[in-house]
C-alpha cells in the first residue's frame, strides 16, 4: 500500500461517493467500487461533501491503481494495519488514531509538503501526434508580421538540406501588424528551394510556396474539393492558402517521422502533459495516434489514460475490426467518431448566420459547411449504428444549428445502439463556441454534451469583432449550457491552445487575456468558479466516457488519479467564504438564499463570483494560472516528480 499524507486534499466528491458526508476527516473506506455504468441516467453532479470552514483530510490511502480510504493519517494507518497482512496490532494514543508503525507493515509513504491535492485532470479534447510535431516544427506563433514570418522560415529552410519540406505552424494574421492574407509570393522569392506547408494558428488554413503546389500536382485548374477551397487571386491564380478539406491534398505529401521517431516524440509530449497536472487525454488524432499509443503501451511506457477518436475514412476499418466505444482497457479506451460541421473563426470559416466583415476583396462570408446536415446524419448513423458514439466540430452557430438538428434525427438510433450495446452512447459537440439563444437548451434536451476549450476565449478577444452583435449568441457558454441541465467538458484543443489546464481555469474565471489585464474581460457575467472549472477538467470527461463511477473525484474505490500542486484553488483571500462553500457545492449564488454580506447576495451579474473585488478575483485566478505541479500520480503510481 501506499499512504500519500502531510498534504490538503480536494476531493470533489459527490455526496454518493461518502459513507460518511457530514465529515471532512472521519475516513471513508472502499467497498464495492464496481458498479454499472450502463443504466446511470445522465443528470447534474451531485453536491460536493467537503466544506470550506471544515478541516480537510490530510491522507489518501492506494492500494494498487485504486483508492482505499481518504481520511486522517492517523485513521489510515490504522485502516492500513487492518488491511495488511501483518498481525501485529499498532500502538495508538489516547483513542486517536496510530502514531507509529510496527515492523513489516507494508506501506510506502509520501510526504507531500503540507501541499494540495486534487483529482487528476483530463483534458477533454487534445491532438497528441500535432502537439507531438508542434515541439519539433518550426513556430510562428510569435511573429508579428508577415516578414518576421517569412524571415524565420527562410532561417530554417537554411538549416535543412536543398528540397527537405519546411513544416511548421502558430502564425496568426489576427495579430500581425498589417493584418492581410500571406500568400505565396514573398515564400517563392525567399525559399524556392524548399516545399513550405505552414499552418495557421486554427489549424484549419495552410499557406504554402509553389513548390508545395507543384509536388502536390496542384494548379489553377484543380477544383475545390468539397468541404475546402483554394484561395485564388482576381486573375484566378493560387495564392498559396489552402483551407480546411482542401489541405489534405497538400498534407498527404508531408513526410512523416518514422514510426520509432514518432514514438519518442509521443513519450516526450506525455511528459509535458503529466508535468502539467492531466493524468489522461481524449485524444483526436485518430490512427497515428492509436498506433502511437499502442505502441508505448507495449512498451511499457504509457503513464496516462488516454480515450482515442476516429476520423471519418477510419469507419470502414473500426467497423470491421469491431471498435466500440467503451471498449479497451484502464489504460486505452475506444472512444467516438470525429466529424467536422464547419471551420475555424480566425480562418473566417467557421459557420454563422451571419456574414463575416468583408476582408480583402471577400464577398458576403458565412463560412464553410464542411459537410452538409444530409451528409453529416449519414456518417453519424453508420457510426452510431456500429456502436460508436459522435463527436462533431462545431464552432460556428449555424454549424451548432445544423448538429443539434443531426443529433435530434439520430435519437432512435442512438437508443437502439445503447440498448444492443449495454453502455451509454454520449454524443458531443466540439466547440461549441457560439450558440443561436434557442439553442442552449436543445443541448440538454437532447442529451448533448458540449466539450468546450476555455483558452479559446480568451485567445480569441482580438477576432470578436468579427461577430455580428445583433446576433446575440452565447459566446463561448459554458455557464448557461451548464444553467440549462447539460453536461459541458473542459479541455485545450491543443496544439491549438498550450495543454495546461491551470491556464484554462483562469481563462474560465476571467475570461480576460492571460497576461492578467482585467481591462480586457470579454462578458464577465459568464464567468466561472475555479471549482466548477475544475469539476468540467475532471468529473466532465470521466463522465463523457461513461466512468463517471471510477474517475473525476477522490474517493474510496476511485481509480487513483490525483496531483499534488502548490496552489489551493478552493481557498483565497477576498473570496466569500459563504460563497465559496456554495460554489464548491455546485449551488450558483442566483439559487441561494439571500445573505446579509453584500458579497453574497451580489448576483453572479457583476462578474465577481464572490470576491469581494475584481483585484481579489484577479489575484487568486493568476495564483491558478501560475500553479506548479510537484506530483502527478496515475493508477497509484508517481509517473511525475517536479
Amino acid at each position: 500500500m501506499r499512504l500519500f499524507s502531510n498534504a490538503v486534499v480536494r476531493t470533489f466528491a459527490p455526496q454518493a461517493a461518502s459513507s460518511t458526508p457530514a465529515s471532512n476527516t472521519s475516513a471513508s473506506i472502499a467497498s464495492d467500487p464496481s458498479t454499472s455504468n450502463t443504466d446511470k441516467a445522465p443528470a447534474p453532479t451531485p453536491a460536493l461533501t467537503f466544506d470550506l470552514t471544515q478541516p480537510a483530510p490530510d491522507a489518501i490511502l492506494v492500494d494498487g491503481e485504486t483508492i482505499v480510504a481518504v481520511g486522517t493519517r492517523a485513521e489510515l494507518l490504522d485502516i492500513a494495519a487492518a488491511q495488511s497482512s501483518t498481525t501485529a496490532a499498532l500502538a495508538s494514543a489516547g483513542g486517536v488514531g496510530a502514531t507509529t508503525v510496527i515492523p513489516g507493515l507494508e506501506i510506502d509513504e509520501v510526504d507531500c509538503g503540507g501541499q494540495v491535492i486534487l483529482p487528476g485532470f483530463v483534458d477533454g479534447h487534445i491532438h497528441s501526434i500535432m502537439y507531438a510535431d508542434s515541439l519539433t516544427d518550426l513556430d510562428l506563433s510569435q511573429t508579428k508580421s508577415l516578414a518576421e514570418a517569412v524571415a524565420a522560415i527562410r532561417e530554417r529552410a537554411d538549416s535543412l538540406p536543398v528540397g527537405a519540406w519546411v513544416v511548421g505552424s502558430g502564425w496568426d494574421l489576427n495579430k500581425w501588424e498589417d493584418p492581410s492574407y500571406p500568400d505565396r509570393d514573398l515564400l517563392d522569392a525567399e525559399v524556392p528551394d524548399h516545399p513550405v506547408a505552414m499552418w495557421s494558428l486554427d489549424l484549419h488554413t495552410l499557406w504554402v510556396n509553389a513548390h508545395a503546389l507543384e509536388i502536390a500536382g496542384i494548379d489553377s485548374t484543380t477544383d475545390d474539393p468539397s468541404g475546402g477551397s483554394f484561395v485564388r487571386d482576381d486573375d484566378g491564380q493560387l495564392t498559396g492558402l489552402v483551407r480546411e478539406d482542401a489541405t489534405d491534398l497538400v498534407a498527404r505529401f508531408i513526410p512523416e517521422p518514422s514510426r520509432e521517431d514518432q514514438v519518442e516524440r509521443l513519450a516526450t509530449t506525455q511528459e509535458l502533459f503529466l508535468s502539467q497536472g492531466l493524468t489522461g487525454i481524449h485524444d483526436f488524432d485518430g490512427i497515428s495516434a492509436t498506433l502511437g499509443w499502442n505502441d508505448l503501451h507495449e512498451a511499457g511506457r504509457q503513464d496516462m489514460r488516454v480515450t482515442l477518436f476516429l476520423r471519418s475514412p477510419e469507419v470502414p476499418w473500426a467497423i470491421e475490426t469491431g471498435w466500440h466505444t467503451g471498449d479497451g482497457d484502464d489504460w486505452l479506451q475506444c472512444g467516438g467518431l470525429k466529424l467536422f460541421s464547419d471551420g475555424a473563426l480566425g480562418s473566417h470559416t467557421s459557420h454563422m448566420s451571419s456574414p463575416f466583415p468583408e476582408a480583402d476583396g471577400e464577398t458576403e462570408n458565412f463560412g464553410i459547411a464542411q459537410m452538409t446536415e444530409d451528409e453529416l446524419f449519414d456518417q453519424a448513423h453508420i457510426a452510431t449504428e456500429a456502436g460508436i458514439s459522435v463527436a462533431i466540430h462545431a464552432i460556428g452557430d449555424q454549424a451548432n444549428h445544423h448538429v443539434l438538428a443531426v443529433y435530434e434525427r439520430l435519437r432512435g438510433t442512438t437508443r437502439a445502439a445503447e440498448e444492443k450495446f449495454g453502455r451509454p452512447m454520449r454524443h458531443r459537440v466540439e466547440h461549441a463556441q457560439f450558440i443561436q439563444p434557442s439553442d442552449v437548451a436543445r443541448f440538454a434536451e437532447l442529451g448533448v454534451l458540449a466539450s468546450m476549450q476555455p483558452r479559446h476565449c480568451i485567445s480569441d478577444l482580438h477576432l470578436l469583432h468579427l461577430i455580428d452583435e445583433s446576433a446575440q449568441l452565447a459566446a463561448y457558454a459554458w455557464p448557461d449550457l451548464l444553467k440549462a441541465g447539460a453536461h459541458v467538458v473542459f479541455g485545450s484543443d491543443g496544439p491549438v491552445e498550450p495543454a495546461n489546464p491551470f491556464a484554462a481555469i483562469y481563462a474560465a474565471m476571467t475570461r480576460a487575456d492571460i497576461s492578467g489585464e482585467s481591462s480586457t474581460t470579454f462578458q464577465p457575467h459568464r464567468r466561472m468558479s475555479a471549482v466548477e472549472a475544475i469539476r468540467l477538467h475532471t468529473q466532465g470527461p470521466a463522465f463523457a466516457t461513461g466512468l463517471e463511477d471510477r474517475r473525476g473525484y477522490l474517493a474510496p474505490g476511485m481509480d487513483a488519479d490525483f496531483i499534488l500542486v502548490d496552489t489551493d484553488p478552493c481557498v483565497a483571500e477576498g473570496l466569500n467564504p459563504e460563497f465559496a462553500a456554495r460554489a464548491i457545492a455546485g449551488v450558483t449564488v442566483e439559487a441561494a438564499p439571500q445573505s446579509s454580506d453584500p458579497a453574497v447576495s451580489r448576483t453572479s451579474a457583476d462578474g465577481l463570483l464572490g470576491y469581494a473585488s475584481e483585484e481579489a478575483l484577479f489575484t487568486h485566478a493568476e495564483a491558478i494560472r501560475d500553479t506548479r505541479v510537484a506530483l502527478t500520480v496515475v493508477g497509484g503510481e508517481i509517473r511525475y516528480r517536479a
